[in-house]
């Protein structure tokens, strides 16, 4: 499959009552999750939302996410994903450079994203419930628009921090990341349907948009998510959902083996984890797979590398998980 719409439809299709995404008590299934996504392209149409045109989410790490980024696909749309917390001339700026024409927005970020949408003629709609319901409300679900795009068409705009100059904005395809979310989820994860993946990594970045929200949709296991990291919260989702991929930076990693809550954790479930974003400390590393008895696989990529071929650039191989599992930890 060389786009996300397909990846997204084949999925809901074969797994229609599987649990896709779920955030505490609210669990949305494949059918239920592809019911918003597809009324959320409605809404964007009615708005005069044309294939490849720009959409902008700025939402954290709740069901609405998943909702609107698969929604604006189906419109044909580019999503342009951001950080829930920029400021309004970041916004501004992000906005103008896209060339977004709509900005759903998380509603504790409503002042700032009012802010900088003026003047930009962006179009701004506050999500108010963690699965959209308010804002889809009376909407009937469309299908993707018929001629879908195709694999060299882009899908997402990602933006750098910018720690060099302005954020630049890289274009990705639909195809990039289709066959990403498909090796991640088949050579380096391993996950089928009977996984749980944990969502605690932004998915505005290519590191939680690609390890976590797509891989799961691509192998059609359940993403569990966190809005805001806490170690605490993260282990208790762990035990609570059975977690059995987890995906983080090396902050997490730290956070959760200094924890107390540590201690007293059920994390048996967790078959594999996978740390990016910048080198785990060795101690860290060690420490975490003592604690927890789950081998920690860490990999490396950019924004940018992700533009044709892959986001991925190198990771440890899953034979490391394969043969240290047979160790005991020491």
């Amino acid at each position: 499959m060389t786009d996300l719409n397909s990846v997204f439809e084949a999925a809901a299709a074969r797994y229609a009552d599987h649990p896709a995404v779920r955030m505490d008590g609210l669990v949305l299934s494949y059918c239920q999750l592809r019911d918003a996504a597809y009324r959320t392209a409605s809404l964007l149409s009615s708005l005069g939302i044309v294939p490849g045109d720009r959409v902008a989410l700025m939402l954290p790490n709740v069901p609405a996410f998943p909702i609107a980024f698969y929604g604006a696909l189906a419109a044909g749309a580019i999503a342009v994903p951001m950080y829930p917390l920029l400021k309004s001339r970041e916004i501004a700026y992000h906005l103008s450079d896209s060339g977004a024409s709509v900005l759903l927005a998380w509603h504790t970020a409503a002042d700032e994203a009012a802010l900088g949408a003026a003047g930009t003629g962006v179009q701004v709609l506050m999500v108010d419930d963690p699965d959209a319901a308010g804002l889809l409300t009376g909407l009937a679900p469309v299908a993707p628009v018929p001629a879908g795009r195709t694999g060299n068409d882009d899908a997402v705009i990602l933006y750098t921090s910018g720690t060099t100059g302005k954020p630049k904005g890289a274009e990705l395809t639909h195809a990039n990341l289709a066959r990403n979310a498909s090796v991640t989820a088949r050579t380096l994860l391993y996950a089928g349907p009977e996984d749980v993946v944990m969502g605690c990594l932004p998915l505005f970045h290519v590191f939680g948009l690609t390890c976590a929200l797509n891989a799961a949709i691509a192998a059609g296991a359940s993403l569990t998510l966190l809005p805001k990291f806490d170690p605490a919260k993260a282990l208790q989702i762990i035990g609570r959902d059975k977690v059995r991929i987890f995906a983080g930076d090396p902050t997490m990693y730290a956070a959760m083996l200094h924890d107390p809550a540590g201690a007293r954790a059920d994390t048996s479930s967790l078959r594999v984890c996978v740390s990016g974003g910048s080198a785990i400390p060795a101690e860290i590393m060690r420490g975490f797979e003592r604690a927890f008895g789950c081998v920690i696989l860490e990999g490396y990529g950019l924004n940018r590398t992700s533009c044709r071929y892959q986001a991925i650039t190198c990771f440890a191989p899953f034979r490391r998980l394969w043969l240290l599992t047979t160790m005991t930890f020491l």
